[in-house]
């Protein structure tokens, strides 16, 4: 047992540093903007063989076994601290391998749960393909989920089995200071405890909710609880609220319930969570039902003590699945689950404790390290990983251990990080990995990007490459509304004809096309005298979206643009393709150097005219003191301005999403996302203004960009001696982005992975 932590507030830590609180606090930004727009679907249901309830007019050709026992159905239960289904005689316990759902599809957000019956029934088959037994959603979705679930699994003999999430109060429980509210408050438990009452009812098919912004609504008469293996309620927990409860109820009694209780030692926060849970049991039991049970909890809020942790509301007050359980009359069981990430907190790659732990394959790793201790905690039930995942996106927010960083993996890193952190945890013991997610989410946001994704209700009309948390799918969601509309960055310009476009005469031995989609500005440069050789040629780009800038660059001795330049992109022998941005638009140098003295900065950057151009940088992490180490990690960045070469033609076998440029001959082709060029929404085409002059981060409205090239020779003492001509672009606003899906390489990697996890979880030591 570990030893209690302290219960105390720390100081303020600005929201702009590296945390995943700030990120919560700044969700809040964009809740008032998820208006919902579910129609009511309700049908009418006719029972199927063995209880199950199916949409009228789909015969059950299969049924799921239902074990009733004084009066009381179950198909899932808890069986000597493992997960189980009932197979007709006995009880099979089994690892569950399975994926997180969230309910949006590029222009929506969560509360508008936009993915239609024709998407279920497309994916429903898809996931099973990939092995998957369970899908964890997080909240009611409209009635059209549960029939299209209750229609597949009707002709499965294996059902893809729903883990029913039930989301709390979120905004409430934070509040709008950010300091946390009790969560005793009876406005926000009564709001919770309906919540959970109509979840309850909608698994049950017993639900007709009215409209609400924000929420799914409509009439619910499919009964899915046959094919439910678990709830898991709530969210992940903001440390200050557990505080803030604690606090408010100091020395209340531990809560004794029917189903649910808590223990001994229990905080008044646990306490209030098994009384949730308790109304959770006795709703379920209205329908004669019962299913194991669990409450969401994650690394912020973990039992464990974490003495490197260098952020103290990281490691803040724990809340403890042991302190809480069910009664002898809540027979299905109670399980712990848990959101890990290895990357995130910092302690997961600072605790000295992880940072020497050997994993079943002699190999220190500290993500098995913390797995290893997580479930050493909770002795005698079901542990499953609720959340785990890695993003194959361009962009990085945390730096991690053997390879797991937070960003910048291609796709088939992404399935072979996932899957090597699905072996650690069927190694560990644990009943179960839920992968985070199945498809691509454009209305996602990270903490080093979101200030510059403006304005926040805008953002899920866009996809922004340099965002990680808009790439986690295993289902990439791709730009344009089919694959042969995409283009592709592959030296051939197949793609640039059937758009109509052809190259133009920019001079200097060079002729140019431009164009966009939702996510990316794409240049065409044909060189008139033979084929690129970089070994050779030195190529700048200029890019100009906005009143000011400079028409030099340091970079670039010799050239002189017609106006000024926001940014600037070289291509030469020996660095590749680099694109830096104007030191006086630079939002890292502004914030970090300028208003945060975090890293160096120099009074000339503020001189827009100044000429001075520096590379792109994304913040990684704030210079951090670890208090069991006794030193000072440093301020962390990453040069997210370096272009990658590749090509992205996911049919080609040198695919490569994270590719920015390739060429072939005297073709090359430069694909470039659009915040690097300062655009904050180019669904509105809007960029920010240039921050020492409004001493803030905000948009301004653009004509689009104003594109420049000048060739030259490499190691000329005349290197780039011209004035290039520029050429403009523009396009049209849109409202609801046109896209289209697409199995990322991950998607296989993760099928063998997901196979080779379906039996009884071996080796038990519970």
């Amino acid at each position: 047992m570990t030893s209690p932590k302290k219960y105390r507030r720390p100081k303020q830590i600005p929201y702009v540093f590296l945390s995943f609180l700030s990120l919560i606090v700044l969700a809040l930004i964009g809740v008032g903007a998820w208006k919902l727009l579910a129609p009511d679907t309700g049908t009418d249901t006719a029972k199927g063989s063995g209880g199950t309830e199916v949409s009228s007019g789909v015969a059950a050709a299969v049924s799921l076994p239902i074990f009733e026992e004084n009066g009381i159905k179950k198909t899932a239960s808890v069986v000597d601290g493992q997960l189980a289904l009932y197979d007709g005689k006995e009880w099979k316990t089994s690892f569950w391998p399975g994926i997180n759902f969230g309910a949006t599809t590029p222009g929506h957000y969560p509360g508008q749960v936009s993915p239609t019956r024709e998407d279920y029934d497309r994916w429903f088959p898809m996931m099973r393909d990939m092995n998957v037994k369970a899908l964890r959603i997080y909240t009611i979705l409209p009635p059209d989920f549960y029939e299209a679930l209750a229609e597949y699994n009707a002709s499965q003999k294996e059902p893809l089995m729903l883990l029913q999430g039930i989301w709390s109060p979120e905004e409430e429980l934070i509040g709008e200071d950010g300091e946390g509210r009790d969560a005793f408050d009876p406005s926000i438990k009564q709001s919770f405890e309906q919540e959970i009452r109509d979840a309850a009812a909608v698994v049950h098919g017993k639900a007709d909710l009215p409209e609400n912004p924000g929420h799914a609504s409509g009439k619910y008469t499919t009964d899915v609880s046959p094919y439910l293996l678990g709830w898991v309620v709530g969210t992940e927990w903001y440390p200050y609220t557990v505080q803030t409860t604690n606090e408010a109820h100091a020395g209340l009694a531990p809560y004794k319930g029917e189903y649910f209780r808590a223990k001994t030692g229990a905080s008044p926060f646990e306490s209030w969570l098994a009384e949730m849970l308790d109304v959770l049991a006795k709703e379920e039991m209205t329908y004669g039902w019962q299913h194991p049970v669990s409450f969401t909890n994650w690394v912020t809020t973990d039992p464990l003590d974490h003495p490197n942790e260098p952020l103290e509301q990281e490691d803040l007050v724990p809340v403890d699945p042991m302190h809480l359980g069910p009664t002898e009359a809540w027979t299905a069981g109670y399980f712990a689950s848990y959101h890990v990430y290895p990357y995130y907190p910092d302690s997961l790659r600072r605790d000295q404790k992880y940072l020497d732990y050997v994993n079943s394959e002699g190999v220190k790793d500290p993500y098995a390290g913390y797995l290893h201790e997580l479930r050493a905690h909770h002795k005698g039930i079901p542990l499953v990983i609720a959340e785990f995942g890695m993003p194959s996106s361009r962009g990085l927010a945390h730096f991690g251990l053997l390879g797991r960083s937070q960003g910048m993996h291609n796709e088939k890193q992404q399935g072979e990080l996932d899957a090597g952190m699905l072996h650690q945890i069927y190694n560990e013991d644990y009943d179960g990995a839920l992968l985070f997610e199945w498809q691509d989410e454009w209305f996602k946001f990270t903490w080093n990007t979101i200030e510059l994704e403006l304005p926040g209700d805008r953002r899920a009309m866009w996809r922004n490459r340099l965002t990680n948390e808009e790439h986690f799918g295993v289902l990439a969601i791709e730009p344009e509304e089919s694959a042969d509309k995409l283009m592709t960055i592959d030296g051939r310009t197949d793609d640039w004809e059937k758009r109509g476009l052809t190259p133009e005469d920019v001079g200097n031995g060079l002729s140019m096309a431009i164009t966009s989609d939702s996510s990316d500005l794409y240049l065409l440069l044909k060189k008139k005298d033979g084929a690129w050789n970089f070994d050779q040629d030195v190529l700048t780009l200029g890019f100009d979206t906005t009143p000011g800038g400079s028409p030099k660059a340091d970079l670039a001795p010799g050239v002189r643009f017609d106006g000024g330049q926001e940014f600037l992109a070289r291509f030469e022998g020996g660095k590749g393709g680099r694109l830096y941005v104007n030191s006086a638009y630079d939002p890292f140098t502004w914030q970090y150097g300028y208003k945060l003295k975090s890293v160096p900065y120099k009074a000339e950057y503020a001189d827009d005219q100044a000429g001075i151009f520096l590379p792109w940088k994304l913040a990684l992490n704030r210079e951090l003191y670890l208090p069991q180490s006794k030193v000072t990690a440093p301020f962390e960045a990453y040069d997210v301005g370096k272009l990658h070469w590749g090509i992205n033609d996911p049919d080609s076998d040198q695919f490569n999403n994270l590719s920015d440029w390739y060429l072939q001959g005297d073709t090359l082709e430069v694909r470039i996302p659009w915040m690097l060029l300062g655009f904050t929404d180019p669904s509105r085409l809007q960029v920010w203004k240039y921050p020492y002059q409004a001493d803030v981060l905000t948009p301004i409205d653009t004509e689009g960009v104003s594109v420049s090239a000048a060739l030259s020779r490499s190691g000329s003492s005349a290197s780039g001696a011209v004035s290039p001509t520029a050429r403009s672009y523009t396009w049209d606003a849109w409202d609801l982005p046109p896209y289209h899906e697409r199995k990322k390489k991950s998607f296989d990697i993760l099928k063998d992975a997901f196979a080779e996890y379906v039996g009884p979880v071996e080796g038990s030591t519970r």
